[in-house]
């Protein structure tokens, strides 16, 4: 029964819906060339992040935080797209930092613009190629392995700015797999000469004593786990494996995240739970599951509390393909009752205990949580996915309110939210944590 309800479970993120945006104006900007312009600024690496988003207004900062910002690429009209040598950019991200910022411009993801071939993809990288060898002379560092995450390649240059690199990486096709080719990313990253040499040099010192705090209202919670934009589109997985990546200072990227979990409209939750187990080893940490989605032993109870209510007076009974077929369970999930689900689920006291005791065990040694939940059994307003599998953080808890204190990969606004921990409970069908060894 596990292998079947892991085969399910292995679509569940994968039916995450893309995200909507509310549509706002959008501000000027200099000119389609501007994102050129940064390599030969040194003031862009230097820059205070107010000072660079007030001069380049096309940037928006990623939370309150104010330590990244980020132009979403795909929101403007073709005639106003921010390009990198006359090629759209689907994303830019500048991250700050007082050793430095790092601007990353994604000129092509697989989430974002799907399957292009193989010979569009080489297109793009020698066109790049060339442009910043004109422009910079020949590459000084030829990187063959530019992530430990994935197999990418890249270049590197000197310019004015400190260095650039050009980074690309992609599948090959497998006829005897019968997978396709997938052109997974390219993308241009600019930062200090002293960082890039060694990538891992600016990582932050993490100490679990300087990422807690505790106010009066009883909230306990951690505070400098960064934020990252997943866009619209279903990387919510590597969005946040990229968050608690990048917490325990580690050079990481959702894009190479997703590669190596072969993300596109969405993540195998299977997929997911493999690929973050074998990073985390790469990364010197430990991955651990406290609850998968594919524990029959979580859905065989969820069926039949369901299954009791639905017998019950003004109980909606449970879906005939479940009765025959138990292993359908997260086909069937859009179409239960949700306020039936969420009760069953909230009188489920064990788990609910279970829930609690992961949390404070992971929160109070300063370890981010990795809540896989369903959207729509409880009611979240003014949220960008209405239903479906996502994957957020958690990241404090409240004793007095009975809450849990968690954030999504959605940007602004979504840095830090509550939620009662019998509806936490509800919605739950994953924990995970990464930790140091």
């Amino acid at each position: 029964m596990r292998f079947l309800f892991a085969l399910l479970f292995a679509s569940t993120l994968a039916l995450a819906q893309k995200t909507e945006r509310v549509a706002v104006e959008l501000p000027t900007f200099t000119g389609p060339s501007e994102f050129d312009s940064f390599l030969d600024n040194e003031k862009v690496i230097q820059s205070s992040a107010e000072d660079f988003v007030a001069k380049n207004n096309r940037f928006v900062f990623t939370s309150e935080k104010k330590d990244s910002a980020r132009v979403d690429g795909k929101r403007y009209p073709k005639s106003l797209a921010p390009t990198f040598q006359s090629i759209p950019l689907v994303e830019s991200v500048i991250r700050f930092d007082k050793t430095g910022n790092e601007l990353t411009l994604i000129i092509h993801s697989i989430g974002d613009l799907g399957l292009i071939n193989e010979a569009k993809f080489n297109e793009i990288v020698e066109t790049l190629t060339k442009a910043l060898t004109k422009s910079y002379g020949t590459p000084t560092i030829p990187v063959s392995a530019a992530s430990v995450i994935v197999r990418a390649k890249g270049l590197v240059w000197k310019c004015p700015a400190g260095s650039v690199r050009l980074e690309w990486s992609s599948v090959r096709a497998d006829r005897a797999k019968g997978t396709p080719y997938r052109a997974e990313f390219i993308r241009v990253v600019c930062g200090p000469a002293q960082t890039l040499a060694t990538r891992s040099a600016a990582a932050l010192r993490w100490n679990p004593a300087d990422q807690l705090r505790t106010n009066p209202q009883g909230d306990k919670w951690i505070t400098s786990v960064p934020m990252v934009d997943q866009g619209p589109k279903g990387y919510c997985a590597v969005a946040t494996g990229e968050r608690v990546l990048r917490y325990y200072g580690k050079d990481a990227d959702q894009h190479e995240l997703a590669q190596a979990c072969q993300t596109d409209g969405g993540t195998s939750g299977q997929k997911f739970e493999e690929q973050m187990k074998r990073v985390a080893t790469r990364f010197g940490l430990r991955f651990q599951t406290y609850l998968s989605g594919t524990d029959d032993r979580l859905i065989s109870k969820i069926i039949k509390d369901y299954t009791i209510a639905g017998k019950k007076k003004d109980g909606t009974p449970i879906p005939a393909l479940l009765t025959q077929n138990p292993y359908l369970f997260y086909r069937a999930l859009n179409v239960l009752n949700p306020e039936q689900l969420a009760a069953v689920r909230q009188a489920d006291k064990v788990g609910i205990a279970n829930l609690d005791r992961a949390v404070r065990e992971c929160i109070d040694r300063a370890n981010p949580v990795i809540w896989g939940v369903h959207l729509g059994i409880v009611p979240e307003p003014d949220i960008p996915q209405a239903q479906g599998g996502h994957i957020r953080l958690i990241i404090g808890y409240n004793d007095k309110t009975a809450e849990i204190l968690y954030t999504d990969s959605w940007g602004p606004k979504h840095e830090l939210k509550r939620m009662k921990l019998a509806d936490a409970w509800a919605a739950t069908f994953g924990l995970y944590v990464m930790r140091p060894n």
